[in-house]
């Protein structure tokens, strides 16, 4: 299981985005009680959306999540010169193309929306 964010809730609890895999689908499990499973292809989608050619001097380090097809999710600490404290990236390597980073909070966002959007539109009790 990987850790895609963490985030203060309007009480003051602390909440958590969790990604694992399962066969050929990524579950998303949040503390909040949002879960779902999501296809490769949509991570796939948000990342080549929202992500950023991660720069070649940036070292591909940290916790990863491995994917069917050489797929991976990577969460990665990064201290850019442009930010006071380092931030929580995730990063998407896939087997053609350059890795993508973009910061995991984002990330972990649009995740939440798309597994709460495709849990509204499946029929009750599936």
């Amino acid at each position: 299981m990987l850790l895609l964010d963490e985030r203060i809730l309007p009480d003051g609890t602390h909440a958590r985005t969790h990604a694992s895999v399962d066969a050929d689908r990524v579950r998303i499990i949040d503390d909040d009680g949002t879960s779902g499973q999501l296809s490769i292809a949509a991570l796939d989608k948000v990342m080549t959306r929202y992500g950023r050619e991660l720069e070649a001097e940036i070292p591909l380090d940290g916790e990863v999540l491995e994917m069917a097809g050489g797929y991976r999710l990577r969460r990665l600490r990064y201290h850019a010169v442009v930010d006071a404290e380092g931030r929580d990236y995730l990063v998407w390597e896939r087997p053609q193309g350059e890795p993508l980073a973009v910061v995991g909070t984002m990330v972990a966002a649009a995740l939440r929306y798309l597994v709460l959007r495709l849990g509204d539109e499946r029929p009750s009790g599936i």
